[in-house]
């Protein structure tokens, strides 16, 4: 156990307050970002999952229709299954097998160089 002086022992710490006392001046810009955020234009929904499971899969929200579509070839690419693309009403605009078109040919690797061939 540390050995403090009588000296240090007698003297009070005086520390800021843990919280301030008044707001502050400044806006708080991650409030202002959320709401944002929440006003913004439709949103798009991407309906996925990495295994078949019957009534249950993730989503991921998407701010339009070519991002949600990127999205789903993402997922596609890494072996994910892709259900639907939905937009903000709830309508289903891309159903399994539209999206499944999407998904491009696989890419082929170049034959490795061998020792000899400079």
């Amino acid at each position: 156990m540390p050995q403090w002086s009588k000296r240090k022992a007698d003297l009070e710490t005086k520390l800021p307050p843990l919280t301030t006392e008044r707001a502050s001046a400044l806006p708080n810009w991650h409030k202002i970002r959320n709401q944002a955020e929440q006003d913004s234009a439709a949103t798009w929904t991407v309906r996925w999952d990495t295994v078949r499971k019957p009534g249950a899969f993730n989503s991921a929200q998407c701010k339009s229709e070519s991002e949600a579509r990127d999205c789903a070839v993402r997922f596609l690419r890494l072996g994910f299954l892709v259900y639907s693309i939905r937009n903000d009403a709830g309508d289903e605009v891309m159903d399994e097998h539209a999206i499944g078109a999407l998904k491009p040919p696989p890419a082929t690797r170049p034959r490795p160089r061998e020792p000899w061939e400079g």
